[in-house]
């Protein structure tokens, strides 16, 4: 019934509209000058502060979260260079890379993966980040499909309204320049259809869903014993932040409403009911406590 509250015919995003082709004109305008500045900084680097990390990052991103809530709790200074939505792929092509978080360390070296950014703070001494290879484990089973399909499922319900739409645009405008926050209201038509194109929705969104209701009924099953943290551990381990970062989008932990969205928000019928249905899980309300108790922002 959730989904198909929200269900989006597979013709609306695979016709481009009018408004969706001009707001292309103007996507390859601003793209051209800005792949060109992107191909001549894989060459000459811009330079970041020294004796700190730099996260290339879209702000409101999970996979970017599991790395500011590792570094925040390893207590390691970083920056943050935030990414607007109309110039990632851009970005990702001046560091060669497939997605963010992408990570610029003070040597110049440069880390593509978040679980690559976890294993680094380990080697530096952060044991409590995998105590044992049982944590590496769970991690691994919670990781990228995973996160990938929480972010197709709220791409779907805030794609396919006109209240997630507009809760998208206002997403997208965090943290980013003045000008790129005026770029966002006229690119949003045409980043919405490439976007959609390119995700495999509707058509495939019950495998998405499928992944996602594995993952919360395993991390439920795991915490049905009273175990404070998933894997027993007397402390918060990577697997811990790995799956609540993952997905804070789908239970709205209100730590996270100043760059996402909250519970108190407008929004979607769909989205708020498969936000409910998350929220009332063994695991949703893990998330909303390791937030609440861990997760000092």
């Amino acid at each position: 019934a959730i989904l198909a509250q929200a269900q989006v015919p597979t013709s609306q995003h695979r016709i481009m509209r009018c408004d969706e082709f001009l707001s292309l004109l103007l996507f390859i305008a601003v793209s051209i000058p800005d792949a060109i500045r992107a191909k001549l900084r894989s060459y000459f680097p811009l330079k970041y502060p020294r004796h700190r990390r730099t996260v290339v990052a879209l702000p409101y991103s999970p996979f970017c979260e599991k790395v500011y809530w590792a570094y925040d709790r390893c207590k390691a200074a970083y920056g943050i260079r935030a990414v607007f939505q109309g110039v990632f792929p851009t970005t990702l092509m001046e560091f060669s890379a497939a997605s963010v978080p992408v990570v610029v360390v003070d040597d110049g070296s440069v880390l593509k993966d978040s679980k690559d950014v976890l294993d680094a703070l380990c080697d530096e001494g952060h044991s409590w980040l995998y105590p044992s290879p049982s944590v590496r484990e769970v991690e691994r089973r919670l990781g990228d499909a995973f996160g990938k399909s929480v972010a197709r499922i709220v791409y779907h319900h805030l794609f396919s309204t006109d209240e997630g739409c507009v809760l998208l645009r206002r997403i997208w405008k965090v943290g980013v320049s003045p000008v790129e926050r005026l770029l966002c209201d006229p690119l949003f038509p045409s980043i919405r259809w490439a976007m959609l194109s390119g995700l495999e929705l509707p058509d495939g969104l019950p495998g998405f869903v499928a992944t996602v209701d594995e993952c919360f009924a395993r991390v439920s099953d795991m915490l049905d014993d009273g175990r404070k943290y998933i894997c027993g551990t007397p402390e918060m381990t990577a697997a811990d932040i790995t799956f609540a970062a993952l997905a804070y989008p789908l239970v709205l932990p209100d730590e996270k409403a100043a760059v996402f969205v909250s519970w108190g928000d407008e929004l979607p019928e769909g989205f708020r009911a498969e936000v409910r249905s998350r929220r009332e899980t063994p695991a949703g309300q893990f998330v909303l406590r390791l937030y609440k108790e861990e997760r000092h922002l």
